[in-house]
């Protein structure tokens, strides 16, 4: 494994820093053959031509801004580099606001929504949700920034710290949800290529936020058919990828929603209950796709 430069690299490993996670994807790939270099977000791209990256190789996009993400993929993508995810996917998934409208598009099942432009839309929301809905920022991960309001003068008081942050409101357009009664947990499945290859629980007592980086448990779940219709349709939407598919069930309505879809899911901790070695499924995939690109190549070449 290499920082630097190499002239035979297959698959370029783009973090922030090289956590565990990422570090196993690498160790896999590179007992597999693979030259792996490691990209950090304060490194250079390789977007020169004649790279070989552009020919076989394919970009793991891992970075934990999701501005970098994106970034970082969108340049490799105009310079002839495949990234994983691909950079309409990233974008998607890193914009709740656009997260919602495609779904909507494609008839994904998600709770109802509305967007806000500007702090005088919020008191609509009301009307459509009731007393109690869910602010989200377009942009945000583990859980920051989104806000549970209950009635009108929690509402008051979440515009009147907003306006003092961002006096020109800089922040809009927020998404505004409606508020699920999904218990003490959500559900976390992650995705590899177009496949579900494992499902869990994510419970939290205490918090309304069941996202794992707060400290909520992790329980494994079996997958159900609905379950994996929704990862299938999903996938056939954002393309083959790598994903963490946030799911609700909705008691009342008894049907699961999709609450968001994230890009670049975390593994860590909850690999190591449930059992099932995600940076292992990450490695295969990664070098299925190198494999295919060096099949194409040859035909081309022929």
């Amino acid at each position: 494994m290499t920082q630097h430069s190499s002239d035979h690299t297959e698959v370029l490993l783009c973090v922030t820093k090289l956590r565990e996670e990422e570090k196993r994807i690498a160790d896999y790939l590179e007992k597999d053959g693979l030259q792996v270099q490691i990209n950090l977000d304060s490194m250079e791209l390789p977007l020169e031509s004649g790279h070989p990256e552009q020919m076989s190789g394919i970009a793991l996009i891992r970075c934990l801004s999701q501005k970098n993400a994106l970034n970082r993929a969108t340049l490799l993508e105009l310079a002839g580099v495949e990234t994983l995810n691909s950079v309409r996917a990233i974008m998607i998934c890193t914009n709740k606001i656009y997260q919602a409208v495609t779904f909507q598009k494609y008839k994904i099942p998600q709770p109802r929504f509305k967007v806000a432009f500007r702090t005088s839309h919020l008191l609509d929301a009301f009307e459509t949700f009731g007393k109690i809905f869910v602010i989200k920022p377009a942009s945000s991960s583990w859980g920051r920034g989104i806000a549970r309001i209950v009635g009108k003068d929690c509402l008051d008081g979440w515009i009147a710290a907003r306006e003092s942050l961002d006096p020109g409101q800089q922040s809009f357009p927020v998404l505004i949800q409606e508020y699920i009664d999904k218990g003490d947990f959500d559900i976390r499945v992650v995705v590899v290529g177009k496949e579900p290859i494992v499902a869990f629980r994510r419970i939290s007592p205490d918090n309304w936020k069941t996202n794992t980086y707060l400290g909520s448990e992790v329980e494994p779940l079996e997958m159900n058919n609905e379950i994996r219709l929704i990862c299938h349709r999903l996938t056939r939407i954002l393309g083959e990828g790598i994903y963490g598919v946030d799911l609700f069930y909705d008691h009342r309505n008894r049907c699961y929603l999709v609450c968001e879809v994230n890009q670049n899911p975390e593994f860590s901790k909850s690999w190591k209950i449930h059992g099932v070695d995600v940076a292992s499924y990450i490695a295969k995939y990664v070098r299925s796709r190198i494999f295919a690109k060096r099949k194409e190549q040859l035909v081309f070449n022929s």
